[in-house]
């Protein structure tokens, strides 16, 4: 099985229609990239024809860039794209700028970048795009073959993400995107613009931070069996015409063979019935109220260590699938090990990291007042 690779006119390179993400790697014990098992990952998605490779320098602590760059430096370095991204976070000036840019080469094990992004960027960092000279430099940077293809990630309202398209001249352009962010977000005014625009689109999220691959049992009844909950989800990104890449975050073996199975082997395009079908489930999932988190794990630099992704994952999975028992034990655990809402000190360093733009403290709080007496409830199975 092979996927396909599709010639971008406007970009003038062969992009694979399937993106392996390298922000949810297996991990040991110790939290640390299982590289042995990463690397085969990485191996069996390249022999089945991906080459676009997608890291970032908050990925698994800094250490995603170097173990990518190790593991692709075996093959040829025109046949695939590396792909990463400037920690908008990071920069205090242009110098610190230079210096993050200089010292990505390094850490990346690369001397150019394939596809090249500011990174995260929404209202809240727009104006460092020109405050530090980040377009002109990296505008420099390009024109002198260290970046291929420059563009940015996106994480913010419509009226900014028009700005960035009216102010800039950007080769592309990576947005959430996927059959229910397309009406909750409103993502879909994103990529009617980049339509507009002749902008080629790179999905981000394509199955949600795993809440599409694991719908709720009325969602689920209604999709059809012939593949996945999170083949569908690929499937409706992929039958976006303006779709450049599909970029997924696998996880584990069994992710990436289902991948390529569902890029090798199903039609390019969904039919009236299965795109109806998409929109059903899609409207039941949204009439079930939960905390949009993806579980990035942006905001786990948490200063009382507080597990804030997993906290928001034990409660939708909560409202998704009403089981008292595995929510009670679920948080529990948290409590018990220090990492419960009962740490925060409300200092919301964490809300402006977050992606989805989600007041953490404030969604925490009756969060964790809804699932404490299911803690108290099975305390003794803790």
């Amino acid at each position: 099985m092979t996927i396909k690779k599709k010639f971008d006119k406007r970009l003038g390179v062969e992009i694979s229609e399937l993106g392996f993400g390298a922000m949810r790697l297996p991990t040991l014990e110790n939290g640390k990239i299982d590289w042995e098992l990463s690397a085969k990952m990485i191996d069996r998605a390249y022999e089945a024809g991906v080459n676009y490779f997608d890291t970032a320098d908050p990925y698994h602590g800094g250490e995603s860039q170097p173990f990518l760059g190790e593991t692709l430096k075996k093959y040829p370095r025109e046949s695939y794209h590396y792909v990463t991204k400037l920690p908008t976070w990071k920069i205090s000036s242009k110098e610190a700028m230079i210096q993050i840019f200089n010292e990505q080469f390094g850490n990346c094990r690369v001397d150019y970048f394939d596809f090249y992004m500011i990174h995260g960027l929404g209202e809240d960092r727009y104006d460092l795009v020109d405050r530090h000279e980040i377009y002109d430099y990296l505008t420099e940077q390009k024109k002198a073959g260290r970046i291929k293809f420059l563009g940015f990630s996106y994480h913010g309202n419509y009226d900014t993400f028009k700005r960035l398209l009216d102010n800039y001249k950007w080769d592309f352009a990576m947005i959430q995107y996927n059959y229910v962010d397309d009406i909750m977000l409103e993502t879909g005014k994103f990529y009617d613009l980049m339509v507009e625009r002749d902008i080629p689109c790179m999905v981000m999220e394509p199955v949600r931070g795993k809440y599409l691959a694991e719908p709720p049992p009325a969602a689920l009844e209604i999709l059809h069996k012939d593949y996945s909950p999170a083949g569908w989800a690929l499937r409706w990104c992929r039958d976006k015409s303006n779709t450049a890449v599909t970029i997924s975050g696998m996880s584990n073996m069994e992710q990436v063979e289902e991948n390529i199975r569902t890029f090798a082997l199903s039609p390019e395009k969904l039919t009236k019935a299965e795109t109806e079908m998409l929109e059903r489930a899609r409207d039941i999932m949204l009439s079930i109220k939960t905390i949009p988190c993806t579980y990035c794990g942006y905001c786990i630099d948490c200063p009382k260590g507080v597990s804030i992704p997993r906290l928001f994952e034990v409660y939708n999975q909560y409202k998704l699938f009403p089981n008292e028992f595995r929510a009670g034990i679920g948080y529990g655990k948290l409590v018990r090990d220090g990492k419960g809402f009962d740490q925060c000190i409300n200092c919301s360093i964490c809300s402006p990291l977050c992606p989805q733009n989600i007041n953490i403290p404030e969604s925490l709080a009756p969060l964790c007042e809804e699932l404490e007496p299911l803690r108290q409830k099975f305390i003794a199975s803790i």
